[in-house]
Order: structure tokens, then sequence, then C-alpha cells
């Protein structure tokens, strides 16, 4: 079924938003994706996504229109990419904005504004493992797709450093924008007071990660970290909010190492949820390593926390140092240096005045530099 925009051919221009990840689905692309046509749609944009997975009664009360596609994969997006031409050719388009180059892979480069995002961790890095020829194979389907784009989006200088350096991409054809955020403070019910408030007890202090929960995300540094501090915090408290194919490995090493009645596995949870254990955490802590091909693109979990005035603990992989401010909004480890990620936790868990300092820092920067009403800006700007 068609989805019917308003206007006709020339009368309105009209912003496509192509995605594999959108809400309902949790995640950090599903969120990005979400708050980017949430945030054009208030600008009084005629927005039309594209999206992957079946109609949701949610896409009924949205500011603009969702069209979903369903099915196996590669029809689904040459189903999209036909759709999308027939689009094209009958309505104003002004730009179109896609979620990652596997969403643009069978799109015509028409003499429209395409705007592909890129997020580090869908990148070939350097050729040095057994997979090569398969890593030829993806290194040239990313670089046929980004043929004919107005612009590259990178989530960070990380990921536009490992574009040029791995795909050769010209760098006036990339442009670091880094993803914009939402707070949810006004859905809180006075039911998610209650489920946090049982959750945190009288537990203190909190350490959170929000994180898929995959082995390059570094839940086991925290893990070893709190065996050692323990002693000296009790009552301490490590909330992971998040599923992933290591859950279950890091559930057996908590049990190993006696944690248990010093963590909680959330699962996923809300956005009023995030926002209340945020609220009750006294440091965030994310300490990403790099694992094979999957490395840590920027971070948002990080600006999540600063919006709500809590000191983010990361590592020197990726694109976190584009996240966290070292020194003013958190500090960052060297990736993988269990013995300093221990000593910072316990510094910073010490040192109430430079933590709330850094949430500070943290949540004016996000303030002003994250909010979605002032970051759509950039990314609407990129298609000039």
């Amino acid at each position: 079924m068609d989805v019917q925009l308003s206007g006709k051919n020339k009368e309105v221009q009209v912003i496509i938003i192509t995605t594999q990840c959108f809400t309902p689905k949790i995640g950090g692309i599903e969120s990005l994706m979400t708050g980017m046509a949430e945030a054009m749609a208030n600008r009084g944009i005629e927005v039309l996504v594209l999206a992957d997975g079946k109609t949701h009664e949610i896409d009924l009360k949205q500011k603009y229109k969702i069209k979903r596609f369903t099915g196996w994969k590669p029809l689904r997006r040459l189903a999209k990419a036909k759709y999308l031409e027939k689009i094209c050719n009958s309505k104003n388009v002004k730009a179109i904005y896609a979620d990652s180059w596997k969403s643009i892979e069978y799109l015509k480069k028409y003499k429209k504004k395409i705007l592909v995002l890129a997020h580090g961790t869908e990148i070939p890095k350097q050729y040095w493992t057994m997979m090569l020829d398969l890593l030829r194979f993806k290194k040239n389907r990313i670089i046929n797709s980004y043929r004919g784009v107005h612009k590259i989006l990178a989530n960070s200088s990380y990921t536009k450093d490992l574009m040029q350096a791995s795909l050769k991409i010209e760098a006036n054809l990339i442009k670091v924008v880094h993803p914009g955020i939402d707070v949810y403070d006004d859905f809180i019910t006075e039911d998610d007071k209650k489920n946090v408030a049982d959750i945190v007890g009288n537990n203190s202090p909190v350490i959170t990660t929000l994180a898929r929960v995959e082995e390059r995300k570094g839940h086991i540094f925290v893990l070893n970290a709190l065996s050692e501090i323990k002693e000296k915090f009790p009552k301490i408290l490590y909330l992971i909010a998040g599923k992933g194919p290591y859950l279950e490995t890091i559930k057996q090493i908590t049990k190993k190492m006696n944690l248990e009645k010093n963590v909680k596995f959330l699962g996923w949870i809300t956005e009023p949820e995030k926002s209340l254990i945020l609220k009750r955490s006294d440091l965030f802590v994310m300490t990403p390593t790099t694992v094979g091909e999957s490395v840590e693109g920027f971070g948002m979990a990080y600006i999540d926390a600063s919006f709500h005035g809590v000191a983010s603990i990361g590592s020197d992989s990726g694109g976190v140092s584009d996240a966290i401010l070292d020194n003013k909004t958190g500090i960052i480890c060297e990736s993988g240096n269990q013995k300093m990620i221990t000593e910072k936790i316990l510094y910073l868990l010490e040192n109430k005045k430079l933590r709330e300092s850094m949430g500070a820092n943290g949540k004016l920067r996000a303030n002003e530099n994250y909010a979605w009403d002032k970051k759509i800006i950039e990314y609407l700007n990129a298609s000039n």
C-alpha cells in the first residue's frame, strides 16, 4: 500500500529517510534515525520514512509518514529501492537520508541529494585477516554504494579517518556530524519511578552501563574492578541494561566472582526508565575494545549520561574521544588496561566533587550541542 503524501508533484518538498533500523526496535541507530525523523517533522518538513519491519500501531501516531517493508533482506532492500524510485519520479524530493551504505546499495543515483550515515562499525579495517577475499568484496560493495552520493555523514572523527584510510574516500565528501539525542522525562510515569526505585533500593554508589551486551563493550572490565573495590564500597551496585550475545557469559562471570548482590541485569529498558536510572547513577562506565572488525564508532550512551549530569569513564577505542572530553566530562582510559580502569573508577567514586563537576560540564555540553532541535540543523545543512 502506498503512503499518501500531502501536496502534488512540485508543490511540497519531501525528505525521505531510508533505514533498516527504526522504532519500535531498540538500539543506538534506531534512536538516531527516529530522532532525526521527529526533529525534521517538528520543523514543519514533510518526511517519509522507509523502514524495515511490520507496520506498527505507533506509525499512525507520528507527525511523519512511515512505509514498512518485510520479507527476505535482499528482496526487502530491492523493494524499498524500487519504491523510492517511484517516489522520486512523482514527488519533489529535496534529499534522501540513509542509515548506512546498505540502505543505498540498490538505489539508482538520481539527481537527488543522497546523504548516507557512517558509524564506523560497518567499515572494514586493514586486510590482515584470513577473510581477505570476503573483505575485499565488502569493500567494493561499500565503495560502489557511495558513488554519486552528495555527502557521507560520519558519526566521529575516528569514522572519518577510517573511511579515508580503508576506503580511500576523499575528505571533502565526508562531514563529521555527531548524533543527536532526546530525553524523555515528560513521559516518566509513577510506575516507572517505583520500578527504578525498587531496582536501586538503598544501594550506593551506583555504576551503570547502557549498551548491547557484546564482548567489545567491556562489561568484563567493570566486573573485574567491582571485585577489587567492593570491600571499600560494600553496597556498590552495577546496573547492566541491554541484551546481546555476551549476556549469559557475563552472568556466569558475575556468579563466579560472587558479585550477584552487587550486579543487576535489567535487559532492554524504556527511554523513561533509562532517564530515571541515569538520574540515580553516580558514574557511567563503558570501556570498549576492538574485537575483530567490531569497534565503537562514537558512543551515544556517554552523551545520554552527560544529559543527566553523570560523569563517564570510557576507553580510547574507536570514536569514544569524540563523545567524552577527557578530564572535563569524564575520563578516557587506555583500551584493555584493567589496572587503569579500576583505578579511575575508584578515583571518581572517592571524589564526589570532581565527579559532579564533570557531570555538570557534560550536561552543559550535551544541551548546547546534542539536543535534536539544534543537532538537526547540522544534518539539514549538510544537504546544501
